[in-house]
């Protein structure tokens, strides 16, 4: 009996952890490209997709908040990968206020939410078809922690490991 309850704890809290809920999930289509969205999206209206990618700006209006996202592809996550490679760009459309502050350029985003159209916008001396997506559900990534190198206590000690290596003094390397 305990080693039941052990495994349906730990099955619960694995499932416990996705960034979007179960009905939402369901509700996607993941055999929907992008790049085919983006050709046409009025063709893909009303279906439901689950994209990712890099803000580029936010835009607040009267009653609405518009993201422009470079588009990446996902991992098992649902967090964006590869955020250098694109195949191009949507907006995301949320109902409401999100602070610009916050959703701002360089952050990580993945939104499950429904085809509304498209809307053309210029980027910079071209007007771009963007395909819009109405944000059912909004997940935005923690950035990551900067790398910061370890170096071991021991080369901090002025006696490391003995008096007579003299070109290492607080150091191992001499620069």
């Amino acid at each position: 009996m305990k080693k039941i309850f052990l495994l349906l704890a730990g099955i619960l809290f694995i499932f416990s952890c996705a960034p979007f809920s179960k009905s939402i999930m369901d509700q996607v289509d993941p055999e929907i490209p992008f790049n085919e969205v983006q050709r046409d999206p009025d063709g893909f209206r009303g279906k439901m997709v689950l994209w990712g990618g890099v803000i580029v700006e936010t835009l607040n209006r009267a009653n609405e908040t518009l993201m422009k996202v470079r588009q990446t592809e996902l991992d098992l996550e649902q967090r964006p990968r590869f955020t250098d490679r694109s195949q191009g760009r949507f907006i995301i459309q949320y109902n409401g206020f999100l602070d610009p502050a916050i959703y701002k350029e360089g952050r990580e985003i993945t939104v499950a939410g429904e085809i509304r159209g498209k809307e053309v916008l210029p980027l910079g001396n071209l007007h771009y078809t963007y395909p819009v997506v109405e944000a059912k559900e909004i997940h935005l990534w923690e950035r990551p922690d900067p790398y910061r190198p370890y170096y071991p206590p021991y080369y901090y000690d002025p006696f490391y490991p003995w008096w007579w290596h003299r070109p290492y003094w607080r150091h191992p390397y001499w620069w």
